[in-house]
């Protein structure tokens, strides 16, 4: 008899906390679109995963970025990057379905110039580290959709700046 309650009681509260867990998950949002940069190769495409950070600070939200970019051959140079990004976006203002949002955070960028002709050596290959700084704005089509644009200067030895839009789905 002792064992059943026991068990009763566990099951209690393993289904009560999971109910308790669900109540206070953060917004987590999936999604994509296009990415143009100011530099070599300029068009790509970008995956965006959001998590809503409200239990650090109210109006914040982190956001985890892969872009890559489509390579270019040019001049018989051959242009590759991809990059990866970790903000944190702040929304200061927001009216009517629309949330507009600073953006700043950390950047990981590859590049690749490789020159075709063997004669020249005038490779440039590198993976470095940089800053990201920015806005951007949101649209709510529903409670599961949204859209997004952001514009972002990345200062690092591959600046550039980029302009992205796209998708959110929400989870």
């Amino acid at each position: 008899m002792k064992n059943r309650v026991f068990k009763l009681i566990v099951a209690t509260v393993l289904i009560s906390s999971l109910f308790s867990i669900k109540s206070n998950a953060q917004e987590i949002n999936l999604g994509g679109g296009l990415l143009l940069g100011t530099d070599r190769p300029s068009f790509g495409l970008q995956f965006k995963g959001t998590y809503g950070m409200d239990m650090v600070l109210e109006n914040l939200s982190g956001s985890l970025e892969f872009g890559i970019f489509f390579p270019l051959t040019q001049n018989s140079y051959k242009y590759n990057r991809w990059s990866i990004d970790v903000d944190g976006n702040y929304t200061f203002w927001s009216t009517a379905g629309f949330n507009f949002y600073g953006i700043g955070g950390l950047n990981i960028t590859h590049y690749s110039r490789v020159d075709d002709i063997a004669i020249r050596n005038n490779d440039e290959i590198g993976t470095k580290v940089g800053l990201n700084a920015g806005a951007g704005a949101n649209y709510e089509f529903s409670s599961n959709l949204s859209a997004f644009s952001e514009i972002k200067y990345t200062l690092s030895r591959y600046n550039q700046t980029t302009i992205n839009f796209g998708v959110l789905f929400a989870l």
